[in-house]
């Protein structure tokens, strides 16, 4: 080959790489750095700015960005990706967001210890006598640690497997398709520290970006999720008033503890830490506890945590919080009162964590009054086309993972919709995602719902089902808690809803939830085989119990 031949080809050469950048993979745009220990790890080439990156670097382009990683932002990038698109997820935190790393997992992992701690309490009744037994505390925020490091590698290990490109900053939308990554100056929780002592930051190996970097989307999905927030009663500064997270990280347990909200957080904080011996009291402001569920199952949970020595105080409405003292008016007395604790834990509610003003510069329609992205139902897509929400910034069930976990997947199923035809094609298999997600509170015993209560309860039929009649539950002397169940007046009779509350409420309910989503009738429940004794047993005697068909049970009907 000539000189002159030779220049050509090479010349042909570039241009064709050039061209081909346009669609860059995620792995493509990666460069391998060194940390500490000689492990490396890949990160995005950082640009020196925004006009750098657009006239020196090839343009970082995707079919999908996701905004947080939490529950609804990786199930949406992680089934993207599984199905062809090239995918890249912007965290301001740690991978898998608040639910992985300071919520769900190390408060469920804690309270794995905390239904120890109560099983040993009542080893007598199973003819075990255990005289005595110590609590050692830093060895459960140990488990707690490894609980939530294994989860957040188990959401990096899927990122990694579908070459969703990672980019640990804050970010900001430009307009529909372009995402300015900023840096982090600052981690949500900095000052926390694990069992060692040591932030859980510095066991990371995503390192934060650097320079200003800007990326291009073909399709955006904003799950930012959500931030505490403390009202205004609290004062400045009070270092003995703390979020849950603050409160579940400390390293030690606090010997007297003020909740301040009865919702689910309050509830499931106030069973735990009064299992691991800390003196609790629990306010709420309306007449019951966990106002969101069914009354029978709210008076339930009340006398649960009485009976662990938690003080619950209703009607009351807090005035101030200043140093561990909680001033508080009695609104059927009419009186002022004052509790001390050595912490003070806010419980009050959290906030959807995105700028409405940004939001509404791009066109993207905001919800004030309920704090949310407007999204349509069967997609989660916002007003512009291209930009999709989910989780807690679009869902007033923000408490509910699966709420997030399930738009995740309409999400990724609306961006994927061509490309779901092509696959279902030779799998035969049609994804269904049906809007009945359970859902699981966390105190002890457990409480669990699905479905939507009817508005008027003329409207369907109420029943009730103990657990007393469940072999299972007379086996392991389980006997505490009930079913109650809302179904329709029609024949073929089906569910609306079921809430209950029962050491086993967070596995019985799956069975309910698919009852739901499957639309199935009681009668077709009824002629399915359940193992035997078991708890998932109940399901099927409890619908037996509705249609009348019951040779174990007798029941309460409501209505």
């Amino acid at each position: 080959m000539s000189e002159s031949d030779l220049k050509r080809f090479t010349s042909e050469k570039r241009k064709k790489t050039s061209d081909n950048d346009e669609g860059l993979e995620p792995l493509r745009e990666m460069s391998k750095t060194t940390i500490s220990g000689g492990q490396q790890v890949y990160q995005a080439r950082q640009p020196q700015s925004p006009e750098d990156d657009q006239q020196k670097q090839p343009k970082r382009q995707f079919d999908v960005i996701a905004i947080g990683s939490g529950p609804g932002g990786y199930t949406a990038a992680i089934r993207c990706a599984q199905l062809g698109m090239s995918v890249a997820i912007v965290e301001r935190d740690l991978i898998g967001g608040h639910a992985v790393n300071w919520g769900c997992v190390p408060l469920n992992a804690m309270i794995a210890s905390a239904r120890i701690v109560r099983t040993v309490r009542e080893s007598n009744l199973y003819a075990i006598d255990i005289p005595a037994h110590r609590i050692e505390f830093p060895r459960i925020a140990r488990r707690r640690d490894e609980a939530v490091k294994n989860v957040r590698q188990q959401v990096k290990s899927f990122l990694q497997k579908y070459n969703i490109q990672v980019y640990i900053g804050i970010a900001e939308l430009l307009d529909e398709h372009r995402i300015m990554v900023r840096s982090v100056k600052k981690y949500p929780y900095a000052n926390v520290y694990d069992s060692e002592g040591r932030s859980p930051y510095e066991t990371d190996n995503f390192l934060p970006v650097q320079n200003n970097t800007v990326i291009y989307g073909k399709n955006i999905v904003i799950s930012t999720g959500v931030d505490y927030e403390f009202p205004k009663f609290v004062e400045t500064n009070d270092k003995k008033s703390v979020d849950t997270t603050h409160l579940l990280w400390n390293r030690t347990v606090p010997e007297t503890l003020t909740i301040i909200g009865g919702g689910v957080l309050g509830c499931e904080i106030a069973s735990l830490y009064s299992l691991l011996m800390s003196k609790v009291t629990l306010l709420e402001k309306n007449s019951r506890l966990l106002k969101i569920m069914d009354e029978s199952v709210s008076l339930a949970v009340e006398s649960r945590l009485k009976e662990f020595g938690v003080k619950v105080l209703l009607n009351v409405d807090v005035e101030k919080v200043s140093k561990g003292e909680v001033f508080y008016r009695n609104k059927q007395l009419d009186t002022t009162q004052t509790l001390t604790a050595h912490r003070v834990v806010i419980c009050t509610g959290r906030k959807p964590s995105f700028d409405y003003d940004l939001l509404k510069k791009i066109g993207i329609a905001v919800d004030k009054e309920n704090s949310r992205i407007v999204v349509e139902e069967d997609t989660c897509r916002t007003t512009k086309q291209n930009i999709y929400a989910c989780g807690s910034v679009v869902s007033s069930c923000w408490s509910w993972i699966p709420c997030a976990i399930r738009q995740g997947h309409l999400v990724a199923n609306a961006i994927c919709k061509n490309r779901i035809i092509e696959y279902d094609r030779e799998s035969q298999f049609q994804i269904s995602i049906n809007s009945a997600a359970p859902y699981v509170i966390n105190v002890i015993p457990a409480v669990a719902g699905v479905g939507s209560v009817p508005e008027f309860e003329d409207d369907c039929l109420v029943f009730t089902f103990d657990f007393k009649s469940n072999r299972r539950a007379i086996i392991d002397g389980q006997l505490w808690g009930f079913v109650k169940m809302w179904v329709s007046k029609d024949e073929p009779k089906k569910l609306f809803a079921v809430q209950l509350v029962h050491e086993s409420a967070a596995e019985i309910i799956e069975y309910y939830g698919m009852i739901i989503s499957l639309n199935l009738s009681l009668h077709d429940v009824c002629l399915l085989p359940f193992a035997h004794p078991t708890y998932s047993e109940s399901v099927k005697q409890a619908c037996e119990y509705v249609l009348g068909r019951s040779i174990e049970y007798e029941g309460a009907y409501l209505n």
